[in-house]
Parts: structure tokens; C-alpha cells; sequence
């Protein structure tokens, strides 16, 4: 990577941190971040034509643009029942632990949907014949990951983890595309809005946010954190990505083990 290129990715990682939450750890910046905001300057450079110190310029003048790219950084693969071994510990431990007649769960940095989704099929196998009802709230700050989430059309790739039951029960498939079902559509909403500005309103027996964490540097990390946690209902639970278990307990949050490898935080 050329200096010039180093020194922008440094003056907009910046400007991510400060406006969005989006940067790194400490000092340490992580080889596959670096990587992936280097290439996306290197594309708005070719489309704007200019010196990539007058990017920076541009990008500190242009909040729509900052978010945008906030937005291109924070996409990654997803799909249903991602991590198996996780969702098949929240069904067989965690769930028939939460006691609240009416569930109230919310997928944070839903992206397209796929999670959102996932939670909500877990919710109804959950309150199958029984009296129990729930809803879930899909939250992303993106506005067409969010209308891709409400079409909630996917690739049939994206259902090859879901147990074959749920994707029997939940899923209509038509070619090489897979509809989520009518029935566990008027149980979800999406809301488009930036957890850094705050959590939907209301509080959650359980609070899905994987994968987000990693995008964030200390503060920003600390607060979503506090957001997070405060959304929860007494006796709820938060699951973050295995791998951000340990960042979660390194800020003083203790952390209760479903099955090996597998824990969640619950509210204090």
C-alpha cells in the first residue's frame, strides 16, 4: 500500500470512528479492515478522478457519502441459522428459560434480513402449542439491505444450514429462490436506524447482535454495549458472535455458558 493511500485510510478511519463507531480496537487495526477500506478509496477515487487527499476532503464535507461507505465496510456474509451450533444452544437451553408471556426479541445489524428471520422461526418453534406469543424487530442502519430483508426472497444457498424442518415449515421455494412464508412475515418488522443513535424503543427478552462488535473501536464498543444491555428486559438475554464472547467479558460483562464454546450475557 503506497503512504498516500496509508495516510487516507488512517484520516478516514477517523472520521468513521467519530461520526459512525466504525474503527478499530486500540491502535491495532486489523489486516482485513485495512484491506477493505483501502480497495473501497481506491474505487471512489476512480469514480471521482481526484487526489486521494482531496477525497478525504470530500468524504469530511459529505456526511451522505461517510455513511455510505460506513455502510460498504459493515456488509459480510450472512445467511440462516448461521453458526448452527450457537442456534441449536439458544433453542435447546435458552429459550425455555425466558418465562415472559409475549417474547420480544430484536436482530441488531440485521443486514438483509437472514437473521432476523432465523430468530423469528426460532420464536414460533419455541411458542408452538402453546399459549405464548412474540415479535421481532430487525434493526439496520442500511435502507436497501432493509428492503431486501422485507422482500425476504433469498437464494436458496442462503437456507443450506437451517434445520430441514424450519425450512419445510417456514420457507416456500420457488426455483432457486426461497420466500420466507406469509405467517412469519406479520411477525417481524424492520426499522432502519444506527445502533449508535440508540436501540428501538421498548425492552427484549433476547437481543441478537453478531458480528457487529467487530466494527467498532473501544468507546463506540463500550457504548453499543451499554445500549444494548439497557434494551434488555429483566431475566433477558444478549448473544453476541463467539468470536466477540471474550471482547464482552474483557468490559466487565459476565458471560454464562449454554453448551461448550457457546455463552450469552444476561441483563444485570
Amino acid at each position: 500500500m503506497s503512504a498516500e493511500l496509508t495516510r487516507a485510510c488512517a484520516d478516514v478511519l477517523e472520521l468513521l470512528e467519530q461520526r459512525h463507531g466504525v474503527g478499530v480496537r486500540g491502535s491495532h487495526v486489523p489486516a482485513w479492515f485495512t484491506a477493505r477500506l483501502s480497495r473501497a478509496l481506491e474505487r471512489l477515487q476512480a469514480d471521482d478522478r481526484v487526489p486521494l487527499s482531496e477525497l478525504v476532503l470530500r468524504l469530511q464535507n459529505d456526511a451522505a457519502r461517510l455513511s455510505e461507505l460506513a455502510d460498504v465496510l459493515r456488509v459480510g456474509e450472512t445467511c440462516f441459522y448461521r453458526d448452527p451450533a450457537q442456534w441449536d444452544a439458544l433453542r435447546a437451553r435458552l429459550l425455555p428459560e425466558l418465562r415472559a408471556d409475549s417474547l420480544r426479541a430484536v436482530s441488531v445489524g440485521c443486514s438483509t434480513g437472514e437473521e432476523a428471520w432465523t430468530l423469528a422461526m426460532l420464536l414460533d418453534d419455541a411458542c408452538q402449542s402453546t399459549s405464548r406469543s412474540y415479535r421481532v424487530v430487525g434493526v439496520d442502519r442500511s435502507r436497501p439491505a432493509l428492503e431486501s430483508a422485507q422482500e425476504a426472497a433469498y437464494p436458496s444457498s442462503v437456507a443450506r444450514s437451517l434445520p430441514q424442518e424450519w425450512a419445510q415449515r417456514y420457507l416456500n421455494a420457488s426455483g432457486d429462490t426461497v420466500h420466507v412464508n406469509a405467517a412469519l412475515r406479520t411477525r417481524v418488522r424492520f426499522v432502519c436506524r444506527d445502533l449508535m443513535g440508540g436501540m428501538p424503543p421498548g425492552s427484549f427478552e433476547l437481543i441478537v447482535c453478531k458480528n457487529l462488535l467487530i466494527y467498532f473501536g473501544d468507546d463506540a464498543g463500550s457504548r453499543a454495549l451499554e445500549l444494548l444491555f439497557h434494551a434488555l428486559a429483566p431475566g433477558g438475554a444478549l448473544v453476541v458472535a463467539r468470536s466477540e464472547v471474550t471482547r464482552v467479558r474483557r468490559l466487565g460483562y459476565a458471560a454464562v455458558q449454554l453448551a461448550p464454546g457457546i455463552s450469552v450475557f444476561y441483563g444485570r
